[in-house]
């Protein structure tokens, strides 16, 4: 059986992942409006594959799109967030309990040497793609795919809005704190210890992205 090669990316498919990049970067606000027009002369491309785009970003729920009003970047609700971090403390809990016990030497220095480079990152993308290389290290002796593959499904609408809304040094300090406290106690196998720092992890940063959420958050 011959299988007709697949086609190339499509304009508007291209164009979707390098406005998806744009939004992760911060370029628009949650709220702020995307017009037709002006997207469609920065990429030179016509108004038809700018609709489509914008359509596969709605429906990834980056978008918003009402009729005569164009497209806003989506701003999540607090119901949303809190939905997103009560699922976290599930999945991550379980992931962190499973790959407790099979950490080594070799997987604590790689969490040290993470948390290094974290902490020495000074911006807000920079920081939020350190974090996800943290606890994915710290998670990844479980051998959970499918969990791990959760944990980034559930944290991409997180991530991306506090790229967008978040200052630079929104808690940086708080949560370096907490990383370290939970390689120490990855270290020495205390299971109760770092299941009670991984969830005041979270929760703090919960409470953070809510403040955002409601234009409180820090700067």
């Amino acid at each position: 059986m011959i299988i007709a090669p697949l086609a190339p990316a499509t304009t508007a498919s291209v164009l979707a992942q390098r406005l998806r990049e744009a939004i992760d970067a911060g370029r628009w606000s949650p709220g702020e409006l995307l017009r037709q027009e002006q997207i469609a002369a920065e990429y030179g491309v016509s108004r038809i594959p700018v609709r489509e785009a914008l359509a596969q970003l709605q429906s990834e729920g980056l978008l918003e799109i009402a009729h005569y009003r164009g497209a806003r970047v989506s701003r999540p609700q607090a119901q949303e967030i809190d939905e997103l971090f009560d699922l976290r403390l599930l999945v991550e809990g379980d992931l962190l309990a499973r790959a407790l016990g099979r950490h080594d030497q070799r997987s604590l220095r790689e969490l040290a040497r993470l948390q290094d480079r974290l902490e020495d990152a000074d911006d807000r993308l920079g920081w939020i793609s350190g974090d996800i290389a943290f606890h994915e290290a710290l998670y990844g002796p479980a051998e959970r795919p499918r969990s791990l593959a959760l944990f980034r499904q559930l944290r991409a609408p997180i991530d991306r809005f506090a790229a967008q809304a978040l200052g630079p040094g929104a808690r940086k300090q708080g949560w370096a704190n907490e990383h370290r406290q939970l390689i120490a106690a990855v270290a020495a196998g205390d299971a109760m210890a770092a299941r009670s720092i991984l969830e005041q992890h979270l929760q703090a940063t919960r409470a953070v992205v809510l403040a955002a959420c409601s234009g409180e958050g820090e700067n």
